[in-house]
């Protein structure tokens, strides 16, 4: 084991990498420490995978620094790493048991003890009858799972998953989260991009949010939950009596989609001394069909619309 003395498993402080097309990570840092579950979110193109490239040494950072183990980032204390990344690929002709020791072996388990971890963990999930299968005959879900498995098998101090329940039925992903929850008991921590909030939620004690290469909250989740703005989402085809209607009573409007037929789903955020109804009578007074009416609620998903949404969004009703 390289775990350090103190807590801190994985720390990125003030990470920098650009590249030619202009996208990358300007200022990125985060803290994972043992025997917590910290969720990496962002939305595409935010960073988040550019970050984790960093962190395993598969790109260079321009600047700044990153710590495993309570030591710099060395081939050492990245071998006490499993990584789930967001290219996934195994050989199609490989045989499942034979993929998994083999992860297991490029991290220095002996061939005995790496076919032995490869057997336990497929037995963990069911999947023991699917030892001699090869990765082309196994489901989508399934070759996921493995995949999984293949970051697991060397019995890391730290996990880096990158939306590691995606393609995973409800089944599947509550199999998995169970085995992340024995990981987690054990001591080992976890760092878990994910663009599912409800994942985040259910998984997560702290959680990391990056928007336009940048990290603008880090802490518990529930402390992230109470950044969600005051206000409501709707739904209505009405965009310039809406954003009329928003800008009269101090608010804000911010389209969340591109809309179903006329009709477009926005986030209006007010200021805290504005009720909802005040709002309702702004609509009403400009005969704005408002299809869907909604508080915003303090939850994680308010909390991500309010922190990460990209600089590069539409925000209309802004004062002129």
């Amino acid at each position: 084991m390289l775990r350090p003395p103190s807590s801190e498993i994985l720390k990125v402080r003030d990470l920098r990498k650009r590249f030619q097309t202009g996208a990358g990570i300007e200022a990125v840092s985060m803290t994972v420490r043992t025997g917590e579950v910290v969720g990496f979110i962002g939305v595409n193109g935010a960073g988040k995978s550019t970050t984790l490239r960093c962190v395993m040494g598969l790109i260079a950072p321009d600047a700044g620094e990153v710590r495993l183990m309570g030591q710099p980032a060395s081939a050492a204390t990245r071998s006490r790493v499993g990584f789930l990344p967001e290219e996934r690929g195994l050989f199609p002709r490989e045989r499942t048991r034979d993929v998994i020791a083999f992860s297991a072996r490029l991290k220095g388990l002996s061939r005995r003890a790496a076919l032995a971890s490869a057997d336990r963990l497929l037995e963990r999930i069911g999947l023991e009858g699917r030892r001699g299968a090869r990765i082309e005959e196994l489901s989508k879900g399934n070759a996921q799972r493995v995949q999984i498995l293949c970051a697991l098998a060397h019995e890391p101090d730290l996990l880096i998953l990158d939306e590691p329940l995606s393609g995973l039925d409800p089944i599947a992903q509550s199999e998995i989260l169970a085995l992340f929850a024995e990981f987690r008991g054990a001591g080992g921590a976890i760092l878990f991009s994910t663009h599912s909030m409800s994942a985040a939620e259910a998984l997560c004690d702290r959680v990391v949010m990056l928007a336009d290469g940048r990290t603008v909250f880090e802490g518990p989740l529930a402390e992230a939950s109470s950044q969600a703005g005051h206000g409501a989402v709707l739904v209505t085809p009405d965009e310039a009596g809406l954003i009329e209607a928003a800008r009269e009573v101090g608010g804000e409007a911010r389209p969340m989609s591109t809309g179903v037929g006329a009709a477009r789903r926005w986030r209006v955020t007010l200021p805290a001394e504005v009720t909802h109804p005040a709002l309702l009578r702004a609509l009403a007074a400009r005969s704005v069909r408002v299809l869907a009416f909604e508080p915003i609620k303090a939850d994680l998903e308010a909390a991500f619309w309010e922190l990460a949404a990209p600089s590069s969004a539409v925000l209309a009703g802004r004062a002129a």
